[in-house]
């Protein structure tokens, strides 16, 4: 992990200040914008920018799909499913992933088979298909046919995903044979992901195919697609095989967790933690939501890695810095008395705000920078809760992962497959297996700064409540907890669980209108899809007219 690190800083620095380019004082070229770039320097550049567009921080995908899945709650129209096309977590994930990354990406493809460096080729061909899967899922039609083949095209059309899926399927078996070649190419690490490890690329290639079956079955049969894959028996298998982007903890240049320079500045943390997700876990129901954790009845023992209280315990010496809405109380600043707003969160530090109360929250004005529950240790790199509070201060562990396709979303895909019938398989050990995989990933985090990991017998008391309760339920609450169970897994990436949500109905989320909460007013209904970025629009002419994401239309090939 250490020399991927450097790697990073490394990679970073070259970019910045091109001192890597051989002839860089050649008055004749530009070095600002070199003519040709090496394969070695391509490939980091480009998985950066994937993991960052894909990512936690506001520049990331994961940022409104994990408040539209409630997980996190902004103050913004992302409270109340209000995304548009100037918004910058839809214009920036598109800048970098489509016109940065996957430009750069197809630079690789072309180099690479004109070397025939095919383990290059491989990866770059894995990442094309991941990335552009990825796409497809959240805007639906994309340019795919026509994109980045400038200069003889240089306003794609919009290829619709449904005719684009089929093709990401041949480029993943073209990824796979380009990967077993021979070649006298190798890859080092420059890959930031695996180390140019070509027998993990294929394991993810294999777990990239498996989502995607799973992703299309409601519209396809894929039993013996998805069948012979299994039996092949070839996926991401281990927390040590996840694909992920490993960071450091370098400031010049910077090659920490994104979400983490934003959320663990001192007072500015963009994002307030969801207190529909916190009851799920802590297994409470204050406000009348559906109602998950009361299904199980055990409190999830990974609370304190996944969010951090910035006070240890709210009480009347322990004061939020203001009014609260979501917490035990608070200090009255006119009368000096402690109000009680919420007694179930008593010898707690919660401090939050819902969902759907932007603008109706009666405390709204109030800042809560110093006093808030802020992500904690396994989304972004935050620090354990250890109960004793304290501010956030850049103090966490900003080399903590983004993650993208973990060995638990393997299980938990497969535990899919499984019931509904798309594959032949033993969903409840698949589930049983994804939990435990999901509590390993937190343990392996945790160990990695000296954190305390949750004891063997804690993670059994919790994986067998949620196994009763399975037994118990029919087919459809059994894929409740199946979908329950990767949406917790899953803090801190959450483009796969805005997807399953779409795809599946599950988790079931929060809704303003049906709580018994005067200051919540849900006004929109649940997007099917992001609407496309403006300036994408406003510059190619050939590109579709914006359109209406809670429509029919905006509905990915794949829903029902």
């Amino acid at each position: 992990m250490k020399l991927k690190v450097y790697k990073i800083a490394a990679a970073l620095a070259c970019f910045t200040m091109l001192s890597c380019e051989k002839h860089f004082l050649d008055i004749n070229d530009d070095p600002s914008n070199p003519l040709d770039v090496s394969l070695e320097l391509l490939l980091p550049s480009v998985q950066l920018d994937m993991a960052g567009s894909l990512g936690t921080s506001t520049a990331g995908l994961s940022q409104i799909t994990s408040t539209y899945m409630h997980q996190i709650v902004q103050r913004s129209n992302q409270n109340d499913y209000g995304v548009q096309g100037t918004d910058g977590g839809v214009q920036s994930p598109w800048l970098i992933l489509y016109t940065r990354a996957l430009a750069d990406n197809e630079s690789i493809i072309k180099k690479a088979t004109e070397q025939e460096a095919w383990p290059y080729l491989g990866i770059a061909q894995a990442m094309k298909a991941y990335s552009y899967s990825l796409m497809v899922d959240v805007w639906g039609d994309v340019p795919y046919s026509e994109a980045h083949k400038s200069p003889e095209i240089l306003l794609p059309k919009y290829d619709k995903g449904e005719d684009i899926y089929p093709q990401l399927f041949q480029l993943l078996d073209d990824a796979k044979a380009n990967l077993q070649k021979e070649s006298i190419f190798e890859v080092g690490n420059e890959d930031l992901f695996y180390g140019g490890d070509t027998d993990l690329w294929i394991k993810f290639v294999n777990s990239v195919k498996l989502k995607l079956y799973n992703q299309v079955r409601h519209v396809q049969d894929v039993s013996a697609e998805v069948d012979a894959l299994i039996a092949e028996d070839n996926f991401i298998s281990s927390a040590a095989e996840d694909f992920e982007m490993e960071y450091g903890t370098s400031v010049g240049p910077d090659n920490r967790n994104p979400g983490y320079v934003q959320e663990w500045a001192p007072g500015t943390a963009n994002y307030y933690i969801s207190p529909y997700f916190y009851e799920i876990m802590a297994n409470l129901n204050t406000f009348d939501h559906p109602d998950y954790g009361g299904k199980i009845g055990v409190r999830d023992p990974r609370i304190p890695y996944y969010f951090y209280n910035q006070i240890g315990e709210v009480s009347a010496a322990s004061s939020p810095e203001n009014p609260c809405t979501y917490c035990y109380g608070y200090v009255d600043p006119n009368s000096g008395d402690f109000v009680i707003k919420e007694p179930a969160l008593q010898g707690t530090g919660m401090v939050s705000i819902f969902a759907f109360s932007l603008d109706i929250d009666p405390n709204e004005g109030y800042g809560q920078g110093r006093s808030q529950t802020v992500v904690g240790l396994y989304p972004v790199g935050g620090k354990y809760d250890d109960g004793e509070g304290g501010a956030s201060n850049f103090d966490g562990y900003p080399q903590t992962p983004q993650r993208l396709l973990n060995y638990y979303a393997v299980k938990f895909i497969e535990a899919e497959l499984f019931l509904t019938g798309a594959a032949t398989g033993d969903a409840r050990l698949a589930l049983r297996d994804g939990i435990r995989a999901a509590f390993a990933k937190v343990n392996e985090i945790a160990d990695g700064v000296g954190a305390p990991v949750i004891s063997t017998t804690a993670r059994d008391a919790y994986v067998n409540a949620v196994l009763t309760a399975y037994d118990a339920a029919d087919d459809a609450g059994k894929l409740e907890h199946i979908m329950t169970q990767k949406w917790i897994a899953s803090f801190g990436w959450g483009v796969d669980m805005y997807t399953d949500y779409r795809r599946t109905g599950y988790p079931q989320l929060y809704d303003g209108n049906t709580d018994n909460l005067s200051f919540t007013i849900r006004t929109k209904d649940y997007p099917f899809a992001f609407p496309w970025p403006t300036n994408n629009l406003a510059v190619n002419s050939n590109a579709p007219a914006q359109k209406v994401v809670t429509s029919n239309d905006a509905k990915p090939f794949w829903m029902e």
